[in-house]
This record gives C-alpha cells, structure tokens and sequence, in this order.
C-alpha cells in the first residue's frame, strides 16, 4: 500500500509557530477565503466603533505591532497615562528585536511591504507581500493569514460509476482531463489528498464487462490517497469487491460492513500525516446496500447504521489523531445525521445522492462536500488550520469546461478500454426467437414487443428491493433505439437498444391521477413520433390520437382493475423520466434511484432468460 506523500513536523510550543512553519505555498481555493473574518472573531484584529475593519486604509507600524503581538499571545500592561496607545506594543516589538528605536519613533507611520515582511520575518512568519510602498490593512491581513495557517487541499470524487470518456454534451470531464486538474492542484499545495466517496467500479460498460478492473490502472495512476466503498462496489459480488482492493495502491475504507464472525470486510479507518498533522479518515457505506444489490453479493455480511457506528468509532479516533474526515457513500440526508450527532468532525466527503455541493454545508461546525455525478465536476475543499483548530474553509465544484486539456497518458489508458470492449460486447448473452421492434417508426407511436419486453424486466426487477415493490411500469419509447432481428443477442447489440449510459432504474410513487396525466404526456405528440410515448407494463390504456392532446386517453386498467384517481400506486421508471425529462413533470418528485443503468437491468434478465419471445397484448390500444 502506497505510503502518502507527507510532511513530518516537530511539535513547538507555540501552535502558531508550528502551523506558520508547516506549509507556505499558497494554493488558489475554488472560493476565496478572506482570513481577516476568522482572525476578528479570535480578536486577533480589531474593528472600530462602528465594527468596519477598515480594510482599505493602509496598515501602520502600530497597528501591525498589535497584531503580530496578539498573534505571540504577548500580555503586555496598558500604556502610561499620556503616552502613545502603541507603546506597549512597539516596546514588545523591540525587545524581539523586530524594529528599532527610530521605528518606534514615529508609530503612526505607514509601513511599506518590504518593512512588512522583514518585521515578519524577525517573528518567525514567512510573509508573502507584492513589493509596495504602502500596504492596505486587508492586504496585510490577507498575507498573515496564508503565512500563519497550514492549508490543506482536498481533491475528491464521487458516484463516476464508470464515465471514463470525455462527454462534451452531458458536460462530463473523463478521466484525462480531471487527471490534469489533479496535476495542477497538487503542484500548487503539496498538503493534498485525493479522495473517492464511492460507485466507482459499476455503471457503464467499460467497467461493468470488466467487473471494475478496467479501470484500475487509471486509478492508481491518478494516485488515490483513499476511497470509501459505494453500494455498487458489492455488485459484481464482495469476493470482487476484494481482488479489486488488492490490486489498488490506495485503500478501500468501510467502518460499518462486518463479516458474519464480527471483523470488518474493510479496512475502516486509513490514517495519514498531512502538514505536519494527523488526520483519521474513517469509511460508511449505505446501511441499506443489501437492499440496493443483489443478496448474493453481500451475503453473510452485515451493514450497520453509519450514524451509530459513528458514534463510537470517532470519539476513539479523536485520541489518535489530530483531525478526523468522513468519507461517506451514504447520501447527504445521513451526513448530515452523521455531523448532528457526533461531534469532533472537521469535513465530511460524501456521496451516493449525487448531489451537486457548489458551496459547503456546516451543521454542527462539520463542513459537508459532495461531487455530483459522472465526472461533470471535480470537488476541491481547502482546510485552513491554525495550529489544531480549523480556522477557514474553501469547497465547491470545478464544473466541466471543454477547454480543459486532456492529460496524453490517462488518455491513452482510457482509449486501450474503449479498443478492448468490442471483443467483450460480441458475446452472446441470449436469443430472441423474434424481431425486436425498436424501430423508432414503431416503438414511438405503438405498443411494441419490446417495449413490452424492457418494461416487464424494470418492474420484475423492482420485486427484490423490499418496499420498492413496482405495481406498474413506464419506459419512454424514445430510450429504445433500435431494431433488431431474430437471432443470437449480443452485448453490442443490447448496448445499440439501450445506449444511454446515465439512464438507471427508479421508482417514484403517484397517485392514480397522476399516472393517468403521465400517459396523457405519453401520447400528447403521437402524430410527431416524440421519444415521450410510453411502453408499459402491470398496466393498459386506450386512447383517442384524434382528441386534444392532455383529453386523449380514455381508460385505463392497473392488471384487471380500473385505474383509481386516489389510490397511490408504485411506478418503476427511468431516472430521467422522474426528473421530469421527456415532458413527464407529473413524475417530479422525490424518487428512488436503485443507481442499476438500464443497460445492466435488461442485460442480467436476458441472461436468466436465455430465450425470449416477446409479443404484443393489446396493452396500448388506439380507438377512433
């Protein structure tokens, strides 16, 4: 396992001193971070009567005096009555032999950048200043801070689920071009970590006809310092899951994952020295991955509540280390249980609701980051410590830019996956005994056999997730692209019906009037062959083309009972279409996202089948 690259420090007795010299280079955050808020709110400076700090004026002898004497925790008496407010100060400053006798003459006067840094300089802090002959209070203010406090930078991803390539039109990076982020911000801040939150291995074909191990020379290349497991990280089975953390130079971390004799599957906790500190990374995963994958991938193991293990796994890390950050694939809802309820967490890196932080969270003084999705960004958090204490914080999202260059090896690495897939997508996978009817001129205006066949398997496969149980089923015909004849079913050939990579399964509940409302979108652009029109399953319609569209469907039945306007009923669906893609907005609404593509869904029950033998049975019937 790769030792991380690191900078040891000696403690001093002065927590400034120690963290003025861990680290000097300043890395240019996502977000600025202003040092003079933290720096007032510790007293280190002061604002005026009125609260304004006054940034703009120039900074003078006495008042940089009082803040380097601050800084130095320096207790020095009230000046004598009549004299100079400064004197304290200035006569500290003396003994230290920072200024001299003439200096101290005149303390009113404004101090230049170079006067600045030799006075610095004389108290131990290296200051970086631009050669000038007056400098503002907010520029010094600035400089002090980047000199007194360690930065960290903290590079992280989450759910990638296997997008390796570039996607100029999904807006997503590809591994090469987030590989020259990475160089650029490691070569600004050698204090820096990268970091996954998990779904990397499982998600598109150039992972999943490799069971993830496409990709992990690429991943070691990227030089990982650690990721946590995501629940489809168990779905080519746990077994897997462990060849591919052997072959990683990085460690695959999970705190609440027990074998069946109590010992965890992972390690749970990696621990590295960073800026002359110690932080405990501690790993989560999904309580409810035994529901999201298939039993046999998990089974004799046992996933325990994130929150509750938690609980008593950092208060023990706190003794060890300095800092602890959380890498959770848990969903930004449980991180944010997570930090309510254990204290002590500087930063949590999350992932598994894909959602995009463009600014940090902070809920009981732990900072949340997440990273979207697919590679569309990059999340950078930038940690600012003064001595032990987090003292300012920096996150946000590095959002796709095609200008961005692609690192030339990673892209070579990706483009020897992308050459190696054809041999593993002409494997048979099964055989149709008829043509499929994915013939855009059939399946957007019709009920088709195949069609018929993709909404059967999306709502059988919702049968094994418990409480997720579908009673109906909704494809849009326009997801469906191509025909393809009677014969030998090859993975390239599934790949041509179902190509889009980012559509996965989900279930979204409605009401009777709401599923009836997405039937009527459905079919509201018929005479136009919109990729809108719906191919079904558990359910079945007749409708009027020649009516208005929204007054077009005139009955439908859910198995043999007629629709119930009231009742609420389970819709297994693509994720696109419960975002409200495709016009469906009656769909937008809090869903379940199961993460399993389409592709993977259709392509494991062709698999069981072996043969299939799709028909149409009158579930979309047209009327005039």
């Amino acid at each position: 396992m790769k030792k991380a690259r690191r900078i040891f420090m000696t403690a001093f007795a002065s927590a400034v001193f120690a963290t003025m010299m861990a680290g000097t280079a300043i890395a240019a955050p996502l977000q600025p971070v202003q040092h003079a808020d933290w720096m007032a709110q510790k007293s280190i400076i002061s604002a005026g009567q009125n609260g304004d700090l006054a940034l703009q004026r120039n900074i003078t002898l006495a008042e940089a005096s009082v803040v380097f004497a601050r800084l130095k925790q320096a207790k020095l008496e009230a000046a004598p009555q009549g004299a100079h407010w400064s004197v304290p100060y200035l006569n500290w400053a003396k003994a230290q032999g920072a200024v001299s006798d003439a200096e101290t003459a005149n303390p009113s006067k404004f101090v230049s950048s170079n006067e600045l840094i030799a006075f610095a300089g004389k108290l131990g802090y290296d200051l970086k200043l631009d050669e000038k002959a007056q400098v503002t209070r907010g520029e010094f203010f600035q400089a002090l801070g980047d000199a007194i406090t360690t930065q960290i930078t903290i590079a992280h991803t989450n759910d990638v689920h296997g997008h390796i390539l570039e996607d100029a039109g999904q807006k997503e990076f590809g591994y090469a071009k987030i590989a020259t982020l990475l160089k650029e911000w490691r070569a600004e801040n050698e204090n820096f970590l990268l970091l996954d939150a998990g779904d990397t291995f499982q998600g598109t074909i150039y992972v999943n006809q490799f069971k993830g191990e496409s990709i992990v020379p690429i991943l070691n290349r990227l030089d990982y310092d650690a990721m946590a497991a995501g629940n489809h990280e168990f779905d080519f089975g746990h077994e897997q899951l462990l060849k591919l953390r052997d072959s990683l130079h990085h460690p695959v971390i999970s705190a609440n994952v027990f074998k069946a004799d109590g010992t965890e599957l992972l390690l749970p906790v990696y621990k590295a020295q960073i800026g002359g500190k110690s932080f405990a990374i501690v790993g989560f995963v999904a309580e409810d991955t035994p529901v999201l994958t298939h039993p046999d991938n998990v089974k004799g193991l046992s996933f325990k509540n994130p929150v509750e293990v938690a609980k008593t796994v950092v208060p023990a890390l706190k003794k060890e280390a300095d800092h602890v950050i959380v890498v959770s694939h848990v969903g930004i809802d449980v991180d944010r249980k997570i930090a309510e309820s254990v204290d002590g967490i500087d930063l949590i890196v999350g992932g598994h609701s894909h959602t995009p932080l463009q600014s940090p969270e902070v809920v009981n003084g732990t900072y949340i980051v997440q990273d979207w999705e697919y590679g569309k960004s990059l999340g950078r958090a930038d940690l600012y410590y003064l001595g032990d204490e987090l003292v300012a914080f920096s996150g946000g999202l590095k959002e796709y830019e095609e200008t961005v260059q692609a690192d030339p090896e990673i892209a070579q690495m990706v483009q020897e996956i992308v050459k190696n897939i054809d041999s593993v997508m002409n494997v048979v996978i099964a055989k149709t005994e008829v043509p499929l009817d994915g013939d855009r001129n059939l399946i957007r205006k019709q009920e088709t056999n195949v069609g018929n066949l993709i909404a059967d398997i999306m709502r059988e496969r919702t049968q094994s997730i418990p409480g997720y149980e579908a009673d109906v089923a909704l494809a849009n015909g326009g997801g469906i692209r191509t025909q393809l004849p009677a014969g030998d079913i090859t993975k390239k050939d599934l790949y041509t019906l179902l190509p889009f990579e980012n559509n996965t399964l989900a279930i979204v509940e409605v009401t009777g009037a709401e599923l009836k409302a997405a039937l009527e979108n459905g079919v509201s652009q018929v005479e136009n062959g919109a990729g809108r029109f719906p191919q079904i399953s558990g359910m079945s319609f007749t409708y009027n083309p020649s009516k208005p569209a929204g007054e077009r469907v005139i009955e439908v039945k859910v198995g043999d009972a007629p629709l119930d306007p009231q009742k609420t009923y389970k819709l297994a669906t693509i994720d696109f279409l419960a975002a409200g893609g495709d016009g469906y907005e009656m769909l937008k609404k809090p869903f379940f996202n199961t993460g399993l593509s389409m592709y993977s869904v259709v392509e494991a029950a062709l698999l069981e089948r072996g043969v299939v033998n799709p028909k149409v049975e009158g579930r979309i019937v047209e009327v005039k």
